[in-house]
């Protein structure tokens, strides 16, 4: 038996219900209009994932209820069933909210067949789905019409299908209780190689359970206030031999058909699960940084789009981050809807100077000055008539960097433009930045996930893809280091090849200083993180252990002490699995130590290089 399904990989917008709900009808009538015989949406396709407070609103639940059932389920003919994720509920809890289910809706013949409600709430990093739904407590199957013969259909909802992290298996669950074809929908946030897992793990589920299955994912975006979250599309489909067969574009609506025959055939089976990507899917995947930047123009355009912002503000201090963030700016916006501006003061260079209006030009975007010097002269006049004493070097760099703000701000009204921070993550931890400075805060910060050595690699993949010098070549030779060019710091005082890669331990991976120091000394680190420096040398050849015990101790008390000013900046894109803001949980008040020794019944605080002759070598 053949069947063609579609997969409806629609934009899915926070709390829009009318909006979601009129795309998920335009899908309903292409696949009409194609002859599809089940056409698949995503998880909360009505209401949105990231809704947050709205779930505990019962008007909003109610009302995406009745978009399901006034607005989807008379359009589904007798021979179309549609599969869409909305969220159900029961009554009502004690804490007077509704109780709520993360579930999916069959639907055919102008009727809804059943609904199942996910079991498998996930909880990890950014996830709240065990703060606002009830775990479903049954798997199901639903039997359906198919061309006048009927079959029997699962449809588990995303993390259902993450059996390597649970200890249930609910699509050999399905299987068994006589599913001939896996439909999942699906709201899976983007990270740089998410596709890639989740291609390997949807081909193992197709291959070891002998069921075709169809993965459709949600393209939009959504936030937790502190954190932008990209939903990327790229949706799959694969035979009952794991073979991948069909997939979505990503970070664009698409529409793809996908037809399957249920008969298995043992002799296609192949004795290990097909892992090798098929050359007619080979053109789909991307490296690192074409994925990330593919990401962050989406992001960038997405998010302005949303919020009402024709234009986007950068603030061009010539040196590495901001040359980065500029061409994705360029990229997503078109350079006509991009306004550069920088700001400079004595403390700014020739070189950088040079460098911000070299990119500038090299893109076509006007550069505008308007200089710092006299507002910070005035600034410091009026500091010393207050308090009859010179301003410290450190309250003049913050004079320089926070009035830069005042004037993008006074700018972002001129040009009715949206700001956007340009710090990375490893200044972010470091709390490399005054507060609320230019490069902090914004609409968004477009790379406050990538590392400083990501922003490097960042730096090198677009000069390539432009095919042309556009970040100036002495960013990227190290003849120019990273300078802040302020009073009190004229270069940062940090080895980025080093620190960035603790700091990426230390907020994505939870690393502490313990398992840091014993990854060095077993030479473990992750060579992703730690990558080679400029002469070639590894980190174990550069870096003695004294030197980078201070360096994780350092690293270890600056992410502490630094949690407060990230409370107060732009909103962070994820791009990794755990970004610094909402998705690591990080506390302002931490006063862990990272190490203790005990001795008898008292306790103190371990001197961290006391740590090698405590930590055991292998």
């Amino acid at each position: 038996m053949k069947v063609k399904i579609s997969m409806a990989q629609i934009r899915c917008i926070t709390g829009d219900l009318q909006g979601n709900t009129e795309r998920i009808v335009e899908g309903i009538q292409k696949a009409i209009d194609d002859n599809a015989d089940i056409v698949l949406f995503q998880e909360t396709a009505i209401s949105g994932y990231c809704c947050g407070s709205l779930f505990n609103q019962a008007h909003f639940i109610d009302y995406n209820i009745k978009f399901l059932e006034k607005n989807v389920v008379p359009m589904v003919p007798d021979n179309l069933v549609v599969v869409v994720g909305f969220v159900d509920k029961n009554g009502t809890n004690r804490d007077g909210y509704p109780e709520l289910f993360n579930s999916v809706a069959v639907i055919q013949n102008k009727k809804i067949v059943g609904t199942y409600n996910k079991m498998l709430l996930a909880n990890g990093s950014h996830h709240e789905d065990r703060k606002y739904f009830t775990p479903g407590a049954f798997s199901k199957v639903f039997e359906v019409n198919i061309r006048g013969e009927k079959i029997k259909i699962g449809c588990p909802i995303c993390e259902d299908v993450w059996f390597h992290e649970h200890n249930e298996d609910i699509v050999q669950r399905m299987k068994s209780d006589g599913a001939k074809i896996i439909l999942c929908p699906n709201q899976s946030y983007f990270y740089y190689g998410k596709q890639e897992v989740r291609r390997k793990l949807f081909s193992e589920q197709a291959y070891k359970n002998e069921i075709p299955f169809v993965a459709v994912n949600s393209v939009g975006l959504g936030d937790l206030t502190k954190n932008i979250i990209i939903f990327d599309g790229g949706s799959m489909a694969f035979d009952q031999y794991g073979n991948m067969v069909a997939k979505a574009k990503s970070f664009s609506e698409d529409f793809v058909n996908v037809e399957f025959d249920l008969e298995f055939d043992k002799n296609k089976k192949t004795t290990s699960n097909p892992d090798a990507i098929s050359d007619a899917m080979r053109n789909v995947w991307f490296d690192k940084c074409e994925e990330i930047f593919n990401a962050l123009v989406y992001e960038q355009k997405e998010l302005f789009s949303l919020l009402g912002f024709k234009k986007a503000q950068i603030h061009m201090s010539g040196g590495l981050d901001s040359s980065v963030v500029f061409p994705i700016l360029v990229e997503a916006m078109g350079k006509e809807n991009v306004i550069a501006i920088s700001n400079p003061t004595k403390c700014n260079g020739d070189i950088t100077k040079s460098n911000a209006q070299f990119i500038c030009d090299a893109l076509g975007v006007k550069l505008y000055w308007n200089s710092m010097e006299e507002p910070y002269n005035a600034l410091v006049s009026s500091f010393e008539k207050a308090f009859n004493e010179e301003p410290s070097s450190g309250a003049k760099a913050s004079m320089q960097a926070v009035g830069r703000t005042v004037q993008g701000l006074s700018a972002s009204h001129l040009f009715g433009s949206g700001i956007v921070a340009t710090g990375n993550h490893s200044e972010i931890v470091l709390s490399w930045s005054s507060f609320h400075d230019i490069g902090s805060i914004g609409v968004h910060s477009i790379i406050g996930d990538l590392t400083k050595m990501e922003v490097f690699e960042m730096a090198k993949y677009i000069n390539k893809r432009f095919k042309k010098e556009i970040i100036p070549i002495n960013l990227l030779d190290f003849s120019m280091p990273p300078a802040a060019e302020l009073p009190d710091a004229k270069y940062d005082p940090f080895d980025y090849w080093l620190v960035s890669g603790i700091c990426a331990e230390i907020i994505r991976e939870r690393k502490d200083i313990q398992d840091l120091i014993f990854e060095y000394q077993n030479k473990k680190l992750n060579t992703e993180y730690f990558p080679l420096y400029p002469d070639g040398r590894s980190i174990y050849e550069t870096i003695n252990e004294e030197q980078f015990i201070d360096a994780v101790d350092m690293c270890f008390k600056k992410s502490q002490s630094s949690v407060f000013k990230a409370a107060q900046s732009a909103p962070i894109v994820m791009i990794s699995p755990r970004s610094r803001g909402f998705s690591s949980r990080e506390t302002i008040i931490n006063f862990y130590a990272g190490a203790y020794e005990f001795v008898e019944t008292k306790m103190i605080e371990l001197n961290v290089k006391k740590l090698r002759s405590h930590i055991a070598v292998e």
